[in-house]
């Protein structure tokens, strides 16, 4: 982000430029600027331009919410009242800045996401927009169709490959469809929370990703961001064990979530299509994120009846 744009971002707040901003590392969907003013340090987010107006007024009424309880930086509010601010064809936000201190291990973690999970059972945001997160019906039907339009002969081993997971251990549509939806936060891992020093405070940013889905697909999803997939099968069991008991400390998970966790996280993450690109550009290519996304799919299968054990069984 350049000085004139974050200057007539700003200028929608009120606010001027005080010195050189510093760019945030990250920025999958966004990217974000530490910029001095005379209120002080703030956070300019230019959120990604493949979402509309409405998608990022969502994802500001979660991140406002979360805030009101204590669990996010506070917004800023334009001179107009609103909570996002529009530069030509890019829409922004304007936060407090934090300076964190540490990264928080998988216990800590789950026992803040649990707080935001909470809170977020209060959230009624005001207008409609497509989840970001969402499974077709059935959830293999995408893969289907980008098979069907790709002529690259790795795209289709790998899309095949995701099939076959998804028939042997995914969900079924009923299955799917009868998991209660809830707001969750869509991308919560360690680097989206901030620990501050003294008071301590636990702060999630980020909130792009925000959806009505099933909050067991959530904790296991930021329970493989908090943890190394070199883990052995012992400490990868002990350690899913103190998380899922620090999480429910705080919010009680039902048996019926644990018993459909794994498989549920398995079936979301092998019918996602956005690292593959098809010859109509819909799709857009990520091929070290599929390779990643290959790796960990491929570990999980091999730790899936451990890991299932432990979330049917753990105790807190």
């Amino acid at each position: 982000m350049g000085a004139a744009e974050l200057s007539a971002c700003l200028r929608q707040y009120g606010l001027q430029v005080s010195g050189p901003a510093r760019l945030l590392s990250g920025g999958h969907v966004g990217q974000s600027a530490v910029v001095p003013t005379a209120q002080g340090l703030l956070v300019v987010k230019r959120c990604n331009r493949r979402f509309d107006p409405a998608r990022v007024q969502l994802a500001a009424q979660a991140h406002q919410h979360a805030a009101r309880g204590g669990l996010a930086p506070p917004l800023r509010l334009t001179r107009d009242g609103q909570w996002t601010a529009q530069v030509e064809d890019a829409t922004y936000t304007v936060a407090e800045y934090v300076d964190h201190a540490e990264r928080a291990g998988p216990a800590g973690f789950a026992s803040a996401l649990a707080a935001l999970h909470n809170h977020f059972e209060g959230f009624s945001p005001q207008g409609r927009c497509p989840n970001f997160i969402q499974l077709p019906d059935p959830p293999a039907a995408d893969l289907e169709r980008i098979r069907r339009q790709t002529d690259d002969a790795a795209s289709q081993e790998a899309i095949e490959w995701r099939i076959k997971i998804l028939a042997e251990f995914g969900l079924e549509a009923q299955s799917l469809a009868a998991a209660p939806r809830s707001w969750v936060h869509g991308d919560a891992r360690p680097d989206n929370l901030l620990i501050t020093r003294g008071p301590d405070r636990r702060l999630f940013i980020d909130f792009d990703q925000v959806s009505r889905f099933p909050r067991p697909y959530e904790i296991v999803r930021a329970f493989m961001a908090c943890i190394s997939p070199r883990l052995s099968a012992h400490l990868l069991c002990s350690t899913f064990r103190d998380y899922l008991n620090a999480y429910h400390a705080v919010a009680p998970i039902r048996a019926t979530d644990r018993a459909i966790m794994i498989d549920l996280y398995l079936t979301v993450q092998a019918a996602e299509t956005r690292t593959f690109t098809t010859p109509q550009g819909e799709i857009r290519g990520m091929p070290a994120f599929a390779r990643a996304r290959h790796q960990q799919l491929t570990w999980i299968i091999e730790h899936r009846g451990l890991l299932r054990r432990v979330a049917e069984e753990a105790q807190p």
